[in-house]
């Protein structure tokens, strides 16, 4: 009888050699995915529009953003609109109180079906400033006016009215909703530091000061109203 030779390999022999070889294949792969990843990357990581060159190399500069080029482009035109067309708040707040839509139809402006904004000036007293909130405020009392009105004064600053009020800017100027809020955002803070650039909004408190701004009037708001300022005078 012929002698039978056995195959001294046993299973368990050959699936360890099996797991020792996966590791190996398991590194050439990811080295494979590694070199068409930098021949042909999957994406490409762009900048923010506005902030191209942020963060580049040595002697690079920040650039300005989109928003606040726009508002660059109108500023100028800020001062002389509210000298022009700013209307006596205690003249017309009654009105607008008493009759809104007729009042806005005369004095206010508004995009499509939205609230009403209007450019105001007034003269008052600073009764109280209130920094509770990061959204801060002095409040003004007007003789002759029986309410009391909030001038905005940061560091947050709330609505769209300035941008609204003006007829300077228009939602069609821009290729979407966020660059059309970035540039209320830009104005708003422009606004606050020229209007507090002679005297800090906490030294207010007592003073007489004749204001210049804009304010989006709700008539189912019971807060006073709350106007953000373009120009204070002591």
């Amino acid at each position: 009888m012929p002698a039978v030779i056995k195959d001294s390999r046993s299973p368990a022999a050959g699936a360890g050699k099996k797991r020792n070889r996966l590791p190996i294949v398991i590194a050439a792969a990811v080295v494979l995915i590694g070199i068409l990843f930098a021949i042909k990357p999957p994406f490409v990581v762009r900048p923010l529009p506005g902030h191209e060159g942020a963060s580049g190399g040595a002697g690079s500069q920040p650039t300005e953003s989109t928003a606040a080029k726009f508002v660059d482009g109108i500023w100028d035109k800020l001062g002389p609109l509210f000298d022009e067309k700013a209307q006596d708040i205690a003249k017309i707040l009654p009105e607008i109180r008493a009759n809104p839509d007729a009042a806005g139809e005369k004095y206010g402006r508004r995009e499509a079906t939205n609230p009403y904004n209007y450019m105001v000036k007034g003269t008052g007293t600073v009764a109280e400033i209130n920094t509770e909130s990061a959204a801060g405020t002095a409040i003004i009392e007007i003789p002759g006016l029986n309410e009391k009105l909030a001038l905005q004064i940061g560091p947050v600053v709330r609505g769209t009215a300035l941008r609204d009020a003006t007829g300077l800017v228009s939602f069609n100027q821009f290729e979407n909703q966020l660059d059309y809020a970035d540039v209320s955002k830009e104005m708003n803070r422009r606004a606050l530091k020229t209007a507090f650039s002679a005297a800090p909004a906490a030294s207010l408190a007592g003073k007489s000061v004749t204001f210049y701004g804009a304010f989006t009037f709700d008539p189912h708001s019971k807060s006073p109203v709350l106007i953000t300022p373009v120009k204070i005078n002591l």
